[in-house]
């Protein structure tokens, strides 16, 4: 049932997905540059930055746990049938229903909604924009660096998040700002994480 979402057909490799044909991470073709413009140099790094782990994938994304710092279990994943559930220790927190057109829920942090409304793909397939709290934010995929999160708008763009695959392909991980989780963008960053490297066709 897996189907490339446009990430991995643009080259972002899918370890979930061992028919993939994708070899490397998604480098923009140069012909047909983004449209979102400049970006902060690679190098420029937040100060403050917290780090992820999706784990012991059973055998993928769609089952796994998301430990934090002190090796803290923050999510844990789960998926039985067509839906992915992803809960908080004690509580079901989000849900993502596969189907013709997924949809994803998540408790205080996102309503009922389409993913390809959450994670809207840009006309020139080079981003994806993600409303949170009245703000819009970008996941631009930089290379074999990862997916980056940025601020979206007239202002220099300024980094929220990063996620990229451990080099063994042991794991994911999400490394995130103290400005992120002011916010509040931590669980739409989680959702987006699995939708992003779940190689199913999210719009």
């Amino acid at each position: 049932m897996f189907v490339n979402n446009p990430y991995a057909q643009a080259g972002w490799y899918n370890p979930q997905n061992p028919h993939s044909i994708n070899q490397g991470p998604w480098r923009p073709n140069s012909s047909h540059p983004p449209t979102f413009g400049a970006l902060p140099p690679l190098n420029d790094k937040p100060a403050s930055v917290l780090t992820f782990e999706f784990t012991s994938f059973n055998p993928d994304v769609f089952n796994c746990i998301v430990t934090g710092p002190k090796n803290r279990k923050f999510f844990e994943v789960r998926t039985a049938g067509s839906t992915t559930v992803v809960s908080k220790p004690g509580e079901e927190f989000a849900s993502i229903r596969w189907a013709r057109h997924p949809a994803v829920e998540a408790r205080g942090a996102l309503a009922r909604q389409l993913t390809k409304d959450f994670l809207k793909l840009s006309d020139d397939q080079t981003y994806r924009s993600m409303l949170i709290g009245g703000k819009l934010y970008a996941w631009i995929p930089r290379g074999s660096s990862g997916i980056y999160l940025y601020s979206y708008g007239p202002n220099p763009p300024e980094q929220f998040a990063r996620i990229s695959l451990a080099q063994d392909n042991s794991k994911i991980i999400l490394e995130i700002t103290s400005e992120a989780f002011q916010a509040s963008l931590f669980e739409p960053c989680v959702i987006s994480t699995i939708l992003l490297f779940s190689a199913r066709n999210i719009d």
